[in-house]
């Protein structure tokens, strides 16, 4: 089979563009010493694993990495799909197959290779059963007929002209046989003498699977609403589970006569009537002039070929990738659990009707077996074999396919199972043994930033003649190619071992784990890769100083808050350092005697003289860092005022009037008032209405003064709420 490969990254052009930028820091800083603090990438957990690439591995629900049971392949198979498996009373296997509509025959005796049994007309052979009399029919679509494999005449029947697929079939004690049809979701029922008669005509579109009970109940699982009726022999129709899901795609009878059901609703399909298996479907009731209707009743080959083409597209290998993670066992949950998107489950409905969840996964169940005490669950997309025991409420993955998906299971008499595979089509049978090698392949780890790679551990076990075996390779783009390294040496200790690859931003590992003694298997539960970053320095984003020209002069600017952003590619802790310098001076001074953490300093002005000043600001990493490797970033700000100086002012004082000019160093005017005789003060405003100049002049009209002397007070604020004053005498005369 072919690997399913890596699941492949878009190389950005921004990523190219970081790492040349990178790159010229490198070369600047110089070699080693400019790598920081060490990181650790670790790998453990089933949700880890499940991300990554496997090859004849499998992970447990506890996160434990084995290798999977071995697959062994039984011969070469001419289809695509196989949908059911069967076994005559002769002991020769039978497999009905799509896309093109043959069933193929193996007989009993070893070796043997697969024949063509029948190469029927219709697209798809859909479904097997095999009659007491050693019989064996197919079922068909879509054109829905029952051919008998076994007669080399293929004597075929059709329960009625409106049944277009035979979904699944099933044969009880009598030699009856019991057909799940669409589009119009019929059961129906064909007895001994070949005679076919309605058993239950259901609201659902299509019954995707049937099962008989050995007390002659017959049960039907439905698309749609999820519902699993039960025709009794007395012919009374019941409901006995109605599941979260949409889709029962398949029912196992157990040995105590309890009812096992598996799901298989697809994760984009809606609550109540999903895609489901590769049938149109529409969003109301069923009738029989439906979409399905339409498309499915063909006149002639073309027809039929165009409709089954149009089906096809929602095959089960047509849904959407699930995301890959172990199934786990429910703990018997009675109540039924609402079902996420893409989850779907396994159910055991007990003889009293009582309802248990088994087995939940993201995945499609698809097939069904049971082997002693040992439940086997064979899922899509991702080709999982799941083994689930009642008795611990554990589920475990045994097996996993290269590529495909288990679309049938067949239990056979010696205790073995046979796996019927899709994309491609083939019958493999389960080994008790494992593997002798398989692997984990990570999936890419970005580090950020270029870096160098160091220790390299794992925790797991090896029994005798098993062995782990990690490899690392490294590069500056997120899809692996031709520019990575070569995979690293094989290191076997995982005490002493190192990755031994060269420095990259990005890196994968690959576990291999072997045995040679097939009992028994390696088994992986954590992985870990040390790492040291390339030291970068930091970056200051922003660094603000007050611009006291915008006050409004209400207090005097004693003390100025300087505020800054910093941010480190390296998430190092930082420290700072706040330094000052007026225009003119030669030197910076600084203002914090040791580097503060804070991103904010209230700088006390009062102590330095009025001036333009710069702020610089000194960002270093070194809490994370020694001395010989931190690194630091400098910022100066814009120029801006610190102003302990008063306005001047001035008056020129006339007749029942005055003249005052205001005048400021550095700061604009923004207020200004006047006073007589050590009155109260009142408020003037420039002649040209507007505080908005450091020079200011004002006319303060003065007609009330009675003749006289009189002492004019006028006193000035600026924005930085400095306050000066000027006086003027003014004599009225008679």
């Amino acid at each position: 089979m072919i690997d399913n490969g890596f699941k492949r990254r878009r190389r950005g052009i921004s990523i190219l563009a970081l790492f040349g930028s990178i790159a010229g820091v490198i070369a600047a800083l110089g070699p080693f010493s400019v790598f920081g603090k060490l990181e650790t990438w670790r790998q453990e957990g089933a949700s880890a694993f499940a991300k990554h690439h496997r090859e004849r591995v499998v992970i447990s629900d506890q996160g434990k990495v084995r290798l999977s049971q071995a697959l062994v392949p039984t011969g070469s198979l001419a289809a695509e799909r196989v949908w059911d498996l069967a076994r005559g009373n002769d002991g020769a296997l039978y497999a009905a197959t799509g896309d093109s509509g043959k069933v193929f025959r193996r007989a009993a005796q070893e070796p043997s290779s697969w024949e063509l049994a029948l190469d029927a007309a219709d697209s798809q052979a859909l479904s097997l059963a095999v009659l007491p009399d050693g019989k064996v029919f197919v079922g068909t679509g879509p054109t829905g007929q029952v051919v008998e494999v076994s007669d080399a005449k293929h004597p075929a029947s059709r329960p009625d002209p409106k049944v277009q697929y035979i979904w699944d079939l099933a044969a009880d004690a009598q030699g009856n046989l019991f057909a799940a049809t669409g589009p119009n979701g019929q059961l129906w029922k064909r007895n001994a003498q070949g005679q076919w008669s309605l058993l239950y005509d259901s609201k659902a579109t299509h019954l995707l699977s049937v099962a008989v009970a050995p007390d002659g109940a017959v049960y039907a699982g439905s698309d749609g609403e999820g519902l699993i009726y039960r025709v009794g022999p007395d012919a009374k129709v019941s409901v006995v589970y109605d599941a979260p899901q949409s889709e029962v795609r398949t029912l196992l009878i157990g040995p105590d006569g309890s009812l096992y059901a598996g799901t298989a609703a697809e994760a984009g399909g809606g609550s109540n009537r999903p895609a489901g298996l590769f049938s149109q479907r529409d969003s109301g009731s069923r009738s029989d002039d439906s979409a399905d209707h339409a498309v499915a009743v063909a006149s002639g080959p073309r027809a039929a070929n165009d409709a089954i083409e149009l089906a096809q597209a929602k095959k089960p290998d047509a849904a959407p990738s699930q995301a890959k993670g172990a199934g786990r066992a429910s703990g018997g949950s009675a109540a039924p659990k609402p079902a996420t998107p893409g989850e779907n489950a396994v159910y055991r409905i007990d003889r009293e009707g009582v309802a248990r969840e088994l087995f939940r996964a993201k995945a499609l169940i698809f097939a069904l077996a049971r082997i002693g005490d040992r439940l086997l669950v064979g899922t899509g997309p991702d080709g999982l074999l799941y083994e689930v025991r009642e008795d611990d409420n554990e589920s475990t993955p045994v097996a996993k396919l290269d590529t495909g998906q288990i679309l049938s299971l067949l239990a056979e008499p010696n205790g073995g199972l046979l796996i019927g595979t899709g994309d491609p089509g083939s019958v493999v049978r389960l080994s008790p043994s494992f593997a002798d090698h398989g692997e984990l392949v990570s999936d890419v780890f970005d580090a950020k930033l270029p870096s160098r790679f160091g220790a390299l551990s794992w925790r797991g076990d090896t029994p005798e003649g098993s062995s782990i075996a990690v490899q690392v390779r490294s590069g500056n783009v997120g899809e692996p190619d031709e520019t990575w390294s070569d995979w690293s040496a094989e290191q076997k200790n995982p005490e002493q071992a190192t990755a031994q690859t060269r420095s990259g931003r990005f890196v994968q590992y690959r576990a291999k784990l072997s045995t040679s003694d097939s009992r028994h298997t390696p088994e992986l539960r954590g992985v870990s890769l040390s790492y040291r970053s390339t030291n970068l320095p930091p970056e200051i984003n922003k660094l603000e100083t007050p611009d006291v020209s915008t006050s409004d002069g209400t207090a005097r600017q004693t003390k100025l808050t300087i505020r800054w952003d910093v941010s480190d590619p390296n998430d190092d802790e930082l420290n700072y350092t706040v330094q000052v310098r007026k225009e003119g001076w030669p030197a910076w001074i600084d203002l914090t005697e040791t580097p503060i953490t804070e991103k904010t300093y209230a700088w006390d002005t009062t102590a330095f003289p009025s001036g333009r000043y710069q702020v610089r600001l000194v960002a270093g990493d070194r809490p994370s860092n020694s001395p010989d490797e931190a690194l630091v970033r400098e910022k100066e700000s814009a120029t801006f005022l610190v102003d302990h100086d008063s306005p001047q002012v001035s008056i020129t004082p006339g007749d029942r009037k005055a003249t005052a000019t205001l005048t400021d160093a550095f700061t604009r005017l923004v207020k200004a008032e006047y006073a007589v005789d050590g009155g109260a003060w009142t408020s003037i405003f420039p002649d040209d209405g507007l505080f908005d100049t450091l020079r200011e002049q004002l006319t303060i009209a003065l007609p009330d003064l009675k003749p006289g002397a009189h002492l004019l007070m006028v006193r000035a604020t600026d924005a930085a709420g400095n306050v000066g004053s000027g006086d003027a005498l003014i004599t009225v005369k008679d």
